[in-house]
């Protein structure tokens, strides 16, 4: 079953890629271009001033911007960009687990339905032929009227539980259908989870290390390290920026002679600016990032630890999940037994119809509650697949 990664998904990491070429960039000179043409008349004394010029003027130069990363600003906003793009990259991939686990989950609950709507069926064609048995009984006057309403009453527990699992399973279907990028319709069915291959053998003991592939944690890890980086940032924000600026081109008061020797420009400037006094502003940009940066360690803590909860969670679930269904499917089979002696025993007298109907009921729920204990097996997998950021 293929899934649609959600758009918006793939949106953000495409925008964080690209903000992080935009800020890599910052690391290597800027070559820019400007061409002008123009005139006016002024006079003597305003050209003195350079209040303007007399005639006209063409101009078109190349230039050159280099600042240098003497302190390392730009590299440390390089690697926080590259990190914050890693970051987004892990978000992506754990919402890719997210939607297969939920889609698997979705499916198990729906072929455990379907299961049901089955036994449903199944219990209903019984009862009906136990009604239509009963009647004709009561109207030869082999049984009181009592047997004969306690077996319509029987059958119709049983036929209304068919509607409430038609409607879920039309719900689930939906939702799958919406997990794929579809609209409302029927979900081809597959195996059936009494047919399912449950993959466990577990390991017994699985090592932290698998962890450290989690999405979730990788995220946070890597947004850890933007925040780090932001720090360098803004420390080399308090030091002096040097810059090189480099122009090159050609001027003329004529358009004809505009490429020549007599026009020819070509300037280089160095530049240096820094802070003097800004009222502590540069100085708390600093402290404000290393406050971030210890709420993403904090955060990084917490997805650590509820990761190993996850796991644990996961991995208590399959074990009781699997007792619980063994015993179910054992109690089911014992209803089943049960309610033959009970008919066998109404048939010859020893025993009154409230017996077969109370073996009825216990084999309908045993059936149900098998079946659901098997669907919490299956999901159990499913989430200790997720807690372990996509398999083991």
């Amino acid at each position: 079953m293929l899934l649609k990664v959600l758009p918006i998904g793939i949106q953000s990491l495409q925008i964080v890629r690209l903000q992080s070429a935009i800020i890599k960039a910052n690391l290597y000179p800027q070559l820019n271009y400007s061409a002008s043409a123009g005139g006016g008349r002024a006079g003597t004394n305003a050209q003195k001033v350079n209040g303007g010029i007399d005639g006209s003027a063409f101009n078109a130069f190349g230039t050159l911007n280099w600042e240098l990363d003497i302190w390392g600003k730009l590299r440390h906003d390089t690697r926080s960009a590259v990190a914050r793009f890693l970051s987004e990259v892990a978000n992506r991939n754990a919402l890719q687990a997210s939607l297969v686990a939920e889609a698997a989950d979705q499916y198990f609950l729906l072929r455990d339905l379907d299961n049901r709507l089955i036994i449903a069926q199944q219990t209903l064609t019984v009862r009906k032929e136990n009604t239509r048995i009963i009647s004709e009984r009561f109207s030869k006057g082999y049984v009181a009227e009592i047997d004969k309403l306690q077996a319509i009453q029987q059958e119709y527990i049983v036929a209304a539980t068919i509607p409430s699992l038609q409607r879920q399973i039309i719900t689930i279907e939906n939702s799958l259908r919406l997990l794929m990028g579809l609209g409302p319709g029927i979900i081809t069915r597959g195996y059936s989870n009494f047919d399912q291959s449950v993959t466990p053998d577990i390991p017994v003991g699985i090592p932290s290390t698998l962890l450290q592939r989690r999405p979730d944690i990788i995220a946070a890890e890597k947004m850890m390290e933007a925040e780090f980086e932001q720090v360098g940032v803004a420390q080399a924000n308090r030091l002096p920026s040097i810059s090189l600026t480099g122009v090159l081109g050609f001027a003329s008061p004529q358009l004809n002679s505009l490429v020549n020797n007599d026009g020819f420009v070509a300037n280089g400037f160095g530049g240096i600016t820094g802070p003097l006094f800004n009222f502590g502003q540069r100085k708390n940009a600093v402290k404000a990032r290393q406050q971030r940066l210890e709420q993403s360690s904090q955060q990084y803590q917490k997805i650590v630890l509820g990761a190993f909860g996850d796991v644990d969670n996961a991995l208590t679930s399959y074990r009781t999940y699997s007792e619980e269904y063994n015993l179910r499917k054992a109690q089911a089979e014992a209803a089943q037994k049960a309610l033959i002696l009970a008919n066998a025993r109404y048939e010859n007298g020893y025993t009154s119809y409230v017996e077969v109907i109370l073996m009825q009921d216990n084999l309908f729920n045993a059936q149900f509650d098998e079946s659901m204990a098997l669907r919490g097996r299956l999901s159990s997998t499913v989430q200790l697949y997720k807690s372990l950021g996509g398999g083991w």
